[in-house]
Formats: structure tokens, sequence, C-alpha cells
């Protein structure tokens, strides 16, 4: 123990605001077209085909995720992380948390070989990791998630030990999916 890791990736406020970033151009694109085949064809709204409006929310969601990505690019961050004897140091742009770990109430990992979402629970606050190469999770790198798994290697004994472990991952599952909880006995 004692590795520090820089880990690109946002916190989960970050995300939220990536996420519904594509809504603007769903619902824009979505009234454009139905707005457009009015003016060009004369056809009433209530007669407009359906498939118009489907085409023009795909094409919405289609350049949103565009869109999404270039922000997750611009919006993230690097998560400095640091554990050294029994006290987790974790630095995200202006944040800064000191956690002992027996002080840690809950240790969630959930995600993918693209995404992983870490959360760390105390008493008094939380933090929300979020780490991702995925076109719903643009922020990270793949050697960003190596870097993650790396950190949770090697913090992940001192939560076997000491913690009860609840595995909810679902054999339907995608190959690779982790949902682990870790809770304080």
């Amino acid at each position: 123990m004692g590795n520090k890791y820089n880990i690109t990736g946002v916190d989960l406020k970050t995300e939220l605001i990536i996420a519904l970033s594509i809504v603007p151009f769903f619902l824009l694109f979505s009234a454009l077209s139905l707005f457009l085949y009015n003016n060009l064809t004369g056809v009433e709204f209530r007669n407009i085909p359906f498939y118009i409006t489907l085409g023009g929310m795909i094409s919405g969601i289609i350049l949103g995720l565009f869109f999404a990505k270039f922000l997750g690019k611009k919006m993230n961050d690097v998560w400095l992380i640091k554990e050294e004897d029994g006290i987790l140091e974790i630095n995200f742009k202006k944040k800064s948390w000191t956690i002992q770990l027996n002080n840690i109430a809950k240790f969630k990992i959930f995600g993918n070989s693209n995404f992983k979402y870490v959360s760390i629970f105390t008493a008094n606050e939380t933090v929300k990791m979020r780490i991702g190469n995925s076109g719903l999770t643009p922020f990270s790198s793949p050697e960003d998630l190596m870097k993650l798994d790396n950190f949770i290697d090697e913090i992940k004994p001192y939560f076997d030990k000491n913690y009860s472990k609840k595995d909810g991952t679902v054999k339907q599952s995608p190959p690779g999916t982790v949902k682990l909880t870790y809770l304080k006995k």
C-alpha cells in the first residue's frame, strides 16, 4: 500500500450534467423534424407520420451523444488518490477528502470493463468517482480504468478482512460486470 493514483474521470454531479446535455438535442430535433415536414409538405401536425418524429429523435440523440463525448473530455479532471497507513487521501478539482479506512461505512464498486463507479460513504460525506471510456461514459482512457482497478485491488484486502461483503452481481449481467458493496460489520 502507499501508492499514488492519478485517474482521469468525473464526479456524480458532472456526470449528470453531461447526461442531461443530450435532452435538448433530442427535443430540438424532434420539434424541428415536425416543423420542417409541416412547412415542406403542408401536412397538419396531427397527420405527420410517426417515423418523421422518430427520425428527428434519433438524429437528436446521435448529435447529443457526440456533444456529450465532447463535454466529457472538457469537464473531466484528475482524481488524486493516495492510501497510506490506513488513511485515504482523495483530491478532485478543488475538493479534498481525508478519510480513515475504519471510518468508511460503505464502499461500493459498480461497473464493467468500460466504466466503473466507486462510491465511498462515511458518516459525514460521500465521494462518488465516475471513470469510464464507453459511449455513455466518455470521461477517461483505458489506462485510467486500469489504474482504478489497481487501486481497487490494493484496497480490497482491507475491506475483505474487516467488512461484510455483498456481491450483487447478477448471472445475466454482461461478462465483467461488478456489483460489490462492503458494509461495516
